[in-house]
């Protein structure tokens, strides 16, 4: 099931909320290719264009809650290392074994499971913070 955008995941600042809606999409994009069957070359654009993304989003994330004093910003900046330390692990898996299905939906899982997490528990600090 898509994560659908709530206000909930509102941060305060209106280009990150976007990029977090275009990392949703992103998922919505992968559980739609995930129900019509998923072939390598698939996989491997959605990790690539998402490992850029993701990479360029939290740049310009921990730059924001620098700028704003965020009293969670180092704690952020934490969280999206282990993030990237996933990423990477799923990357390697994918070389070894292809699209799997078990892989796919570990992917899916872990990614929803840590955006709505990390939004909700740290990304929303940023309401509170000066800008």
């Amino acid at each position: 099931m898509a994560v659908v955008w709530s206000e909930d995941y509102a941060t305060g600042d209106a280009e990150i909320d976007a990029q977090h809606k275009q990392l949703f999409q992103y998922l919505d994009d992968l559980e739609t290719h995930m129900k019509e069957g998923i072939d390598d070359a698939y996989v491997k654009r959605f990790l690539d264009a998402l490992g850029i993304y993701t990479r360029s989003h939290f740049c310009y994330e921990e730059i924001c809650m620098r700028v704003k004093k965020c009293p969670v910003a180092e704690r952020n900046k934490d969280q999206h290392a282990k993030l990237l330390d996933a990423y990477i692990q799923f990357c390697r898996r994918f070389e070894v074994e292809g699209a799997s299905e078990d892989l796919l939906n570990r992917l899916h899982d872990f990614l929803e499971s840590w955006l709505i997490n990390h939004i909700l528990k740290i990304d929303t600090h940023m309401r509170k913070c000066a800008g």
